[in-house]
């Protein structure tokens, strides 16, 4: 009996792959616990189909991510902040606030968590920022801190 594996069966199969099997063992096993179905060839398609789908997202994903670090890369981003004497800030600028201004400067929304400042911020001056936007994309965003 052919099957369709949709997920690993160590020994036997990665998923994905199509492989003959005893009926018992696909009846018994493999189909009870998911891990395979019958191997026709709509079921193949649509799982290739399925696979492709997937492929393409991903693809434009890592598309969208270098797109978005070429506009990070010629951008400085402006943080006002409230600073005493010498030119301290009264707190730290936080990784919100600058997704913040960036959204509202450059219209570019990039979640707070894929923000790293490192030191952290708590002068006026300029000072960088690196923002993952992808797995394989990172980015370093320049970002100056005025006072209010």
């Amino acid at each position: 009996m052919k099957v369709l594996f949709l997920k690993e069966v160590a020994g036997t199969a990665k998923p994905g792959d199509v492989r003959e099997v005893s009926p018992g063992y696909a009846r018994n096993f493999l189909f009870p616990q998911h891990l395979a179905v019958v191997a026709d060839q709509n079921t193949v398609d649509q799982i290739r189909r399925r696979e492709e789908a997937t492929r393409r997202r991903v693809e434009k994903a890592l598309i969208d991510a270098r797109e978005t670090a070429q506009r990070l890369r010629k951008l400085t981003v402006t943080v006002y902040a409230k600073a005493g004497e010498a030119g301290r800030l009264f707190g730290t600028v936080t990784t919100a606030d600058v997704a913040k201004q960036l959204k509202r400067e450059a219209g570019i929304d990039i979640d707070k968590r894929k923000i790293e400042i490192d030191p952290p911020i708590r002068s006026l001056g300029p000072h960088e920022a690196t923002i993952e936007l992808h797995p394989e994309v990172t980015e370093t965003l320049k970002v100056v801190v005025a006072a209010q």
